[in-house]
């Protein structure tokens, strides 16, 4: 089912209980690192093209007022670091 914003209702809760942890995180220490594991249950790299995965993060973390950058391990996995603005 898709919520009024064309998230699904689950990704939805998923992108909700990432922020506050992003936020909780920000409060104890400026920064928070989240990794593919995390990434993946919002952004699954198998529905969605790395150019485009890469945008709605960055596009997430916008939105809530954050900086996010990037940084590709050698193993292919993804991580984001978040700061705020």
């Amino acid at each position: 089912m898709d919520t009024h914003d064309g998230l699904r209702a689950d990704q939805a809760g998923r992108l909700e209980t990432l922020a506050k942890r992003i936020e909780w995180k920000l409060k104890q220490r400026g920064f928070c690192v989240v990794f593919e594991d995390e990434i993946a249950r919002c952004w699954p790299s198998e529905e969605i093209k790395p150019s485009e995965r890469l945008s709605q993060i960055a596009a997430f973390a916008k939105f809530r007022g954050w900086n996010a950058s990037f940084l590709n391990t050698e193993n292919g996995d993804t991580r984001v670091i978040i700061e705020d603005r």
